[in-house]
């Protein structure tokens, strides 16, 4: 019986997106993968639960991860009262508490778009711009689609993969069982899959004219990125959009979703092209973070306060954490 082996490096393993073709779930019957299984198991149950269970759920989850992750909501803390300095204290409380039930609430959506069907919230989303992706597929180009990481993003890919074909870009987990579950699963609504340092798969699927959902929002370091502002504060951004689309000639589309209100109901909108490539890589990243920050406060709950967006600084910039 053939047991799966961890790759060689971290490297090399977000540059290999063959991870359905080289894997089966048989590969991994090994006890270490055990608790791995258990885990799949959780997000077999989760995905079951009907819309309004997941709300109670989450309502009922957040007091208790607000004490338990405290690194986390330290974090979330900081981020909140660096973007919204605005904010008495009370309310950036408040938004704390909102960003993690909408992650509670995004994960559980995540168990529902991997692991149970999703067709029909199609008919509760509501979708701008349509026109705009029309017009940009009509070029006859590849499209690179930017976004970020908000709370429903994975039952986002989920539903647009009803819609259009595409390929997505994600970040291998060091776990091959979850990474293959994981991927597997995603491939049940995507073209494809895509790891992040795989380059050469990137330029040839949007050689191809494909659709390639990618979203550039997190701090991976000093090494690939530029400093711009995000909501006024010097950011650490990849300019791997700009390299991208000056490779491939792809239109730089921007997307968001998020979730209404009522957590059962959903919008989307599609964005004008981006000015992006231009002669510049710290004008194209400034340009990104400039969309992505409106649409961050149209929506502040449901962006990803958890992650330290803000960790890389400048050179002589102590830690904002």
């Amino acid at each position: 019986m053939r047991q799966a082996k961890a790759e060689s490096s971290s490297a090399s393993r977000q540059r290999n997106s063959r991870v359905t073709d080289q894997y089966r779930y048989r590969d991994f019957l090994a006890p270490r993968y055990w608790g791995a299984w258990l885990f799949i198991g959780f997000m077999q149950a989760l995905g079951r639960l009907p819309a309004r269970a997941r709300i109670v759920v989450a309502r009922g989850l957040t007091p208790l991860l607000l004490k338990v992750a405290r690194s986390r909501r330290r974090v979330a803390e900081r981020n909140i009262a660096l973007c919204f300095p605005e904010l008495s204290q009370a309310e950036r409380d408040e938004r704390v508490r909102n960003t993690f039930f909408a992650s509670v609430l995004g994960f559980l959506e995540t168990a529902l778009a991997w692991c149970g069907p999703v067709s029909p919230i199609l008919d509760r989303i509501e979708i701008e711009g349509l026109e705009n992706l029309a017009a940009a597929k009509a070029q006859g180009k590849g499209v690179l689609m930017v976004g970020g990481h908000f709370a429903m993003l994975d039952l986002a890919g989920a539903l647009f993969g009803l819609i259009e074909d595409y390929d997505l870009v994600y970040r291998k987990h060091d776990n091959l069982l979850l990474n293959y579950f994981m991927t597997r699963s995603r491939e049940k609504y995507c073209k494809g899959t895509l790891a992040r340092k795989d380059m050469r798969g990137l330029i040839r699927s949007l050689k191809s004219g494909n659709i390639v959902w990618y979203a550039p929002d997190q701090d991976f370091g000093r090494k690939a990125s530029v400093f711009v502002p995000f909501f006024g504060i010097p950011a650490a951004t990849v300019t791997m959009t700009s390299k991208l689309a000056k490779v491939s000639g792809a239109v730089v589309l921007p997307v968001v979703f998020w979730r209404e209100p009522s957590h059962q109901h959903y919008g989307a909108r599609f964005g004008k092209p981006l000015p992006i490539p231009s002669d510049d890589e710290v004008a194209d990243a400034a340009a990104f973070n400039a969309w992505l920050e409106g649409e961050v406060r149209a929506h502040p709950d449901q962006y990803l306060w958890l992650h330290k967006r803000f960790k890389t600084r400048p050179e002589g910039e102590p830690s904002v954490y």
